[in-house]
């Protein structure tokens, strides 16, 4: 059985290292590395640092008409 070498970009990581990832930011408020975003209809709403989580039921009582 023949060994195949590994790729280039492969040799490479583990010779150097792999790099450090980018920065995420919140497109909203701008918060760095957010745990998550929340995404509605395909766009960001915000992350866990600019949007509140409310029980439905508290809002609906709130919101009564």
């Amino acid at each position: 059985m023949n060994d195949l070498p590994d790729a280039p970009w492969i040799r490479d990581a583990e010779i150097n290292g792999m790099p450090d990832a980018e920065d995420v930011y919140c497109p909203v408020c701008g918060e760095e590395n957010p745990e998550y975003l929340l995404e509605q209809g395909g766009d960001i709403v915000g992350c866990e640092c600019c949007c509140k989580r409310i029980d439905p039921w508290d809002w609906k009582d709130s919101h009564h008409e």
